[in-house]
């Protein structure tokens, strides 16, 4: 049987002890903080976002070595708060730019404004497409240097992602569980039947990706 310790959830809602994980936090302080974690404010909450608190528990979370990403965070457009979310993105941003760790975007149909204020904002930081599945901007996202794109179950049912795998280079790639109740280890079994290479072709490349986007060893 594989050992599943060998893979790497880029960014899940959902903490399992067997995996190497990504975990978002719900809270700024839980009784327990996962051994990896992210920490954002997601935009739909962008009403009530207090930044002082925002940025003090960055700065608190910083002193944890398992804090390794900002996020989730971005746009959306679902929501009718584009400009409180503008300014909530664009605090946060600078945040990941100052505290040197890579973003975890949430975007919904507000693709060029996520890019273009990341490109102002924080253009040194790496920018993860999270729970990619817009396979009509696929050529755009991997013509921005900074831009990682991940991947979650979807890419089980999903034919045009699908299609997109097949042209995302390994450097440029992710996998992730998200919200999803679907196991991490199918989704790697479809990423490597999709790109028709074995599952450790998969696995050593992806977990490089880990290594020099999380600083994570």
């Amino acid at each position: 049987m594989f050992d599943l310790e060998n893979l790497f959830d880029t960014h899940t809602h959902h903490f399992d002890p067997k995996m190497r994980a990504i975990v978002q936090l719900t809270e700024p302080f839980p009784g327990y903080f996962p051994p990896c974690f992210s920490f954002g404010v997601h935009p739909k909450e962008a009403n009530s976002a207090d930044f002082e608190k925002i940025e003090q528990t960055s700065n608190q979370l910083i002193e944890h070595p398992g804090f390794l990403a900002f996020g989730e965070i971005g746009l959306d457009n679902r929501y009718d708060t584009m400009e409180e979310q503008e300014a909530l993105y664009i605090f946060q941003l600078k945040l990941a730019s100052k505290l040197q760790k890579p973003i975890i975007l949430h975007c919904v149909n507000s693709w060029d404004r996520c890019r273009f204020l990341h490109e102002k904002n924080a253009p040194e930081t790496v920018l993860i497409y999270h729970g990619f599945n817009k396979a009509s901007i696929l050529e755009s996202v991997l013509n921005y240097p900074q831009a990682m794109i991940s991947i979650g179950e979807s890419v089980l049912t999903n034919p045009k992602l699908q299609k997109s795998v097949e042209m995302i280079p390994l450097s440029r790639l992710l996998l992730e569980t998200d919200t999803g109740s679907g196991a991490l280890i199918d989704t790697y079994h479809a990423v490597a039947e999709i790109k028709n290479i074995s599952l450790q072709a998969l696995i050593e490349p992806l977990n490089e990706n880990a290594k020099r986007i999380f600083k994570y060893e």
